[in-house]
């Protein structure tokens, strides 16, 4: 979805841009009128491909909370440390070393393609991380227990990177088959979603999740090539939730915990007995 579509937000708004003449902007590449309330804004076509940025161009629009960006720094970090109301950072093809320490962020979703490394803020409540690179250097100043990771992996092997191992509320974005067995080195795993994003939706090594004995929720999502009578007994484990998957897997997850209080299991959108995955 395009940044600028995020900019409406109330019938007020919409009486405003009927008759807000826009304000120009000139990061370097030349000018470009833009509405006076822009919230969020996408610099990469309104910079030029190398040299300086005018980044003073950005204190032409009050209302920005949202950027999105591509490449090296450019001197970004600086400007978000200064302009702590942008507050939702979207980085494409990130590269070298970031220091987001003195920004605002409470979200950020990275794209790791050559990146070595990044500081996190201590604002960051979600961070969303794609294809991490082995070695990739993430450091905190906290111990993570108040972010919710999303980690995305494109179908590639899943890398857990070293500063992120104390998150509790962690979501995998996986090809077509996973093991259990890369989720080892989190420390404090109180709540996982892995959800299949290509067939066969193959889950194993399912038993490995006691080492896990702090996880209190569970959700699968087109997980359809799973063992649901190899689950572990988990004592914290309150919820389970199956999401696109088989009805025979959905019944067999029921019975396997039939006769219990805990935990409550709930299945959306299975397929039908006898019906292709």
């Amino acid at each position: 979805m395009p940044a600028n579509t995020w900019n409406f937000r109330s019938v007020r708004d919409l009486r405003r841009a009927s008759l807000d003449t826009g304000v120009e902007v000139d990061f370097g590449a030349g000018v470009h009128l833009l509405p006076s309330w822009t919230t969020a804004l996408d610099l990469r076509p309104l910079v030029p491909a190398d040299g300086p940025v005018d980044w003073t161009a950005l204190d032409r629009l009050p209302k920005l909370v949202s950027v999105s960006w591509s490449g090296p720094d450019r001197g970004l970090t600086g400007v978000l440390a200064a302009q702590p109301r942008i507050q939702y950072l979207e980085w494409f093809d990130a590269q070298g070393d970031l220091d987001l320490r003195q920004s605002a962020v409470l979200r950020l979703w990275i794209n790791c393609a050559g990146l070595s490394g990044v500081l996190l803020p201590e604002s960051l409540a979600v961070l969303l991380v794609q294809n991490p690179r082995e070695n990739l250097r993430i450091e905190t100043r906290d111990d993570r227990r108040r972010l919710a990771l999303h980690l995305a992996f494109d179908g590639a092997e899943a890398i857990i990177p070293a500063g992120l191992r104390a998150t509790p509320v962690v979501r995998l974005g996986l090809g077509g088959e996973f093991s259990v067995k890369a989720l080892e080195s989190f420390t404090g795993l109180r709540d996982l979603t892995c959800e299949f994003e290509a067939p066969p939706g193959r889950l194993i090594d399912l038993p490995l999740l006691g080492q896990h004995p702090g996880l209190t929720r569970l959700c699968l999502i087109n997980a359809y090539d799973l063992d649901p009578m190899t689950m572990p007994d988990l004592p914290c484990l309150s919820t389970v939730e199956l999401v696109g998957t088989r009805a025979e897997i959905a019944a067999r997850l029921e019975l396997r915990f039939q006769g219990r209080e805990r935990p409550q299991v709930s299945a959306r959108y299975a397929r039908p007995f006898g019906e292709p995955a």
